[in-house]
């Protein structure tokens, strides 16, 4: 419970309160720490440190950002705004566009649609080009193995603060009835039915009718579904046999095995540096924490 009470306050919040117990009864502390409480009041000693704050109460109050629901952040532009194209409109249905992508049965149809600076992300997949995404699905025959694959896609709505950009819901269902061949590594078919958990996706056009950016959620339910909580391919994984660690952004064994032993069975869980588009500015690959 103190944890929690801990970081639900700022140390802003927590300052305001000492100071104002310290100054009701003055007598019942150290001069020292009436004096510090006092000159800190205007110049927060916690704003260097790990907390969150840097400004006192007034300081705060006095700039205006307490009467804003989003303070300074939102006089802040985003690196991905860019996207938004300056505001423009596009001139096609961007929902009609998206669903035409969706119809592709092979990853050659797919990759007309995509532009020369595409990037794919997912939670812990990512960035990706296109070219490193259709080598590595080539040597990797995780969807093959589910012969009767249906990926449900539904709900699809345009983002109000985007209208380049779409977003749908994906549930995958499907019989692992083929091997499943993860580098040298081949796993037996277990005719398990997968059913994946719903996640969102997302596609981000350009106004020349291409995609720039193709974005996967995490699972939106853990509990939906029988992959305990694996979302999209790591649940066709999960019911093709192979043990997986934790899927979540964060997890360090995770961000190990995608650097370090990936690589060893020719697959990639982002693309090199070199390759990826400049207007992409987040350093964290795979399942690395946000870095931006």
């Amino acid at each position: 419970d103190l944890l929690v009470i801990k970081y639900e306050y700022t140390s802003t919040d927590i300052l305001f309160v000492m100071q104002r117990v310290v100054t009701s009864y003055p007598f019942a502390f150290p001069l020292s720490v009436v004096v510090a409480l006092l000159v800190f009041d205007g110049t927060n000693a916690f704003s260097s440190g790990p907390f969150r704050g840097g400004r006192s109460r007034r300081a705060a109050s006095a700039t205006g950002l307490r009467s804003s629901p989003l303070g300074a952040a939102a006089m802040e532009s985003h690196w991905m705004d860019f996207m938004k194209f300056g505001g423009s409109s596009p001139s096609f249905d961007v929902i009609d566009k998206t669903k035409s992508f969706n119809e592709c049965k092979t990853y050659d149809e797919a990759a007309d649609f995509f532009d020369e600076d595409y990037v794919f992300r997912g939670p812990i997949i990512g960035p990706i080009t296109a070219k490193d995404v259709q080598e590595t699905q080539q040597r990797f025959n995780v969807m093959d193995a589910y012969p009767d694959l249906v990926m449900e896609k539904f709900g699809y709505t345009v983002d109000p603060e985007n209208p380049y950009r779409c977003y749908w819901f994906e549930r995958w269902k499907g019989t692992n009835k083929e091997a499943i061949q993860v580098g040298p590594v081949t796993l037996p078919p277990t005719d398990k039915v997968a059913v994946i958990p719903t996640h969102v996706m997302s596609a981000n056009w350009t106004p020349g009718g291409k995609i720039v950016y193709l974005c996967l959620s995490g699972p939106l339910d853990r509990f939906e579904g029988n992959t305990m909580g694996q979302g999209a391919v790591f649940g066709l994984l999960k019911t093709g046999g192979l043990p997986l660690p934790v899927s979540s952004v964060g997890n360090q064994l995770l961000s190990f095995n995608q650097k370090y032993v990936a690589p060893l069975i020719s697959q990639k869980a982002f693309s090199d540096d070199a390759d990826i588009p400049g207007w992409w500015k987040s350093a964290a690959k795979g399942a690395d924490a946000n870095d931006v």
